[in-house]
Parts: C-alpha cells; structure tokens; sequence
C-alpha cells in the first residue's frame, strides 16, 4: 500500500459525513433565508398585519359614510346633513361663517 491510497481511503472515510453537512448547511440556509424561509414569513407576516390595519381604516370609513348616506336618502331627510353637503358642493357659506381655505395638491408637491 503506498502513501497516496492511505491518504485517498483516509478522505474517503470523512467524505460521507462532509457531504451530510454540506447538505445540512444548505437545506437549513435556504430554510431561513430562501424565499419562502423564515425570513420571507416574517416580512410576509408584517406587511398581513399592516394590510390588516388598512382593512379595518378603510371598513369604518365605510361605515361613517353609510351612516351619512342613510341620513340623506333616509324616509326622512337630516336637514343639518343636506345643507352641509349643498354648501360644501355649491360653494356656499352663511354671512356669518369663517372660510379656511387649505391649498390643494400642487404640481410641485408631486
């Protein structure tokens, strides 16, 4: 037996449990770090939350104006509603009534 078997059976013996943690160390980096890991959950999970969050801001929203839109087409029309909504549409105001007016969006602002 020379040197250069000795050697090549010595790595062969530590070739398996080599290849075994190399298999390890991959399946376990792309388990938290692929795209669809742990890391991709998280962040997956995040942006749920906040989508969720949105969800209900916009499902009150709704419900104020649902509300509103029942007290205009309602059996019997809220006098205070209709005339807010005649005003702020015609432009209108009481001679007695501050106006503040806030700019609109600017073509600079965009």
């Amino acid at each position: 037996m020379t040197l250069s078997t000795a050697g090549s059976r010595h790595l062969l013996k530590f070739a398996p449990p080599l290849i075994g943690a190399a298999l390890v160390f991959y399946f376990g980096f792309h388990a938290a770090y692929g795209e669809r890991g742990l890391v991709a959950l998280r962040k997956l999970e995040a942006e749920a939350g906040h989508q969720q969050e949105r969800l209900e801001d916009l499902q009150a929203r709704q419900e104020r104006l649902r509300r509103r839109v029942e007290l205009i087409r309602g059996p019997e029309i809220d006098g205070d509603i209709l005339e807010e909504q005649a005003r702020r549409i015609l432009g209108w105001s009481r001679p007695d009534e501050v106006v503040i007016l806030h700019p609109g969006p600017s073509a600079s602002g965009r």
